[in-house]
């Protein structure tokens, strides 16, 4: 995978996509005991548009609400992913540059962003919002 187009193929061609735009692809996933996740693919340009990378970002938590250093102090073992903010939401961020990508590059930090995000829901905010 090279480019931001051949990534959205094959996610569509993977994934439920639940929506897409031009330079974002919004999923959910089902993650187990009755519980979803939203996951949002950015597609991030450096340089003035010559390099593309993908972000994979999922929130877990409004920022007025959760125990930012709570937050960051469970993350502290994580070894892929860090949090940042979105807006109002608290959220687990990782990316990844797009040229000479391999799959595994892409899936196993989706599935790490996306189960951290969840176990961070949980531990802060108790419920399933997001």
């Amino acid at each position: 995978m090279a480019t931001w187009s051949t990534l959205k193929e094959y996610v569509r061609s993977h994934y439920k996509i639940s929506d897409e735009q031009p330079d974002s692809v919004r999923l959910i996933f089902d993650v187990g005991d009755l519980r979803s996740q939203v996951v949002f693919l950015w597609r991030m340009s450096l340089l003035d548009g010559q390099e593309d990378w993908v972000q994979i970002e999922s929130p877990f938590g409004r920022l007025e609400s959760v125990d930012l250093r709570g937050a960051i102090d469970s993350m502290g073992k994580v070894v892929c992913g860090g949090i940042a903010a979105m807006g109002d939401l608290v959220t687990v961020r990782h990316s990844v540059p797009l040229l000479n990508l391999d799959i595994n590059e892409f899936e196993r930090p989706l599935i790490l962003v996306t189960n951290t995000a969840d176990r961070l829901e949980r531990q802060f905010q108790g419920g399933d919002q997001f």
